[in-house]
């Protein structure tokens, strides 16, 4: 069971949906790049005892997409988060992030660490830095890629079973999992599955975090983090990731079976990990 509710943001409103106890203690969950809210309905069903409040972040899912001209910079979807937080009137709560979701929570977190009781960040340690030498040449493909958009497909999709089989195909997830996805980021128009996503977020970024500025955020974190990493997942292989979770100061690791969207394809392993983590660990309010 869950509702829809709207959050001021300005320049478009940030939608989000709200699942779990009402009464319970209160998670902001935040979801992956082109993914939705709809990612955590399978995990919430499992967490008794906490209110889940789940943004669409701007161009994803029933969230306004970016005013014409603005991108898509990591740092301004922890402004997004700032907002949420803002239109909720929450003071406390528990944080949890998977992928895109993950890397913003961290650095919310280390932005605003007197607000976070705890978080669990789902296949994601940070955002992705960027290599020394490379800055002008990707401001550069970002702005080409505004200036001369690729051109939108051609019509939609005939129905949803095609969508949802492009979807499996595009990175590994249970079909229950990718359902879930696509029925949130498209809808039915002139007898066609149409995807409502900004196009835009295909768009090359036009600046990545030094790895140094990465480190700062991860170094600001105070709050407990458990890390939640799938063994046949994105990130599990990369040196970058172990530095980071070691340079965490208050943190446990979790190795699940999975691939990245584990926190949709197996919920209660994931719950399992996460409920003992907030139970025991968790800063009081």
């Amino acid at each position: 069971m869950h509702t829809s509710i709207q959050l001021d943001r300005p320049g478009g409103h940030l939608a989000a949906l709200c699942l779990g106890d009402a009464d319970g203690e209160p998670v902001l969950a935040l979801h992956g790049w082109r993914d939705n809210a709809a990612s955590f309905i399978p995990l919430s069903g499992h967490l008794s005892g906490y209110r889940v409040v789940a943004p669409d972040f701007p161009g994803h899912g029933h969230s306004a997409h970016r005013p014409a001209g603005d991108g898509y910079l990591f740092v301004d979807y922890v402004a997004d988060v700032a907002h949420a937080v803002a239109g909720l009137g929450w003071r406390h709560f528990h944080l949890v992030g998977h992928s895109l979701g993950a890397n913003v929570a961290l650095a919310y977190s280390a932005v605003f660490p007197e607000r976070i009781r705890s978080q669990v960040l789902i296949e994601g340690v940070g955002p992705t830095s960027g290599e020394a030498g490379d800055t002008v040449n990707r401001l550069r493909r970002s702005i080409e890629a505004e200036l001369d958009p690729e051109p939108p497909r051609r019509g939609g999709y005939p129905d949803w079973q095609t969508l949802i089989d492009a979807r499996c195909r595009a990175s590994p997830v249970s079909r229950d999992g990718a359902e879930l996805l696509v029925r949130r980021n498209a809808r039915e128009e002139a007898g066609e599955i149409r995807l409502h996503t900004d196009r835009r977020l295909r768009n090359p970024s036009a600046m990545y975090l030094t790895e140094a500025a990465v480190m700062e955020f991860v170094r600001g974190v105070e709050a407990p983090t458990l890390v939640i990493l799938a063994d046949q997942g994105t990130i599990i292989d990369r040196d970058v990731t172990h530095q980071r979770i070691a340079a965490l100061g208050n943190a446990e690791k979790a190795v699940l079976p999975g691939n990245h969207h584990l926190h949709l394809d197996v919920p209660a392993e994931v719950a399992g990990a996460m409920l003992p983590f907030l139970g025991s660990r968790a800063r009081k309010a």
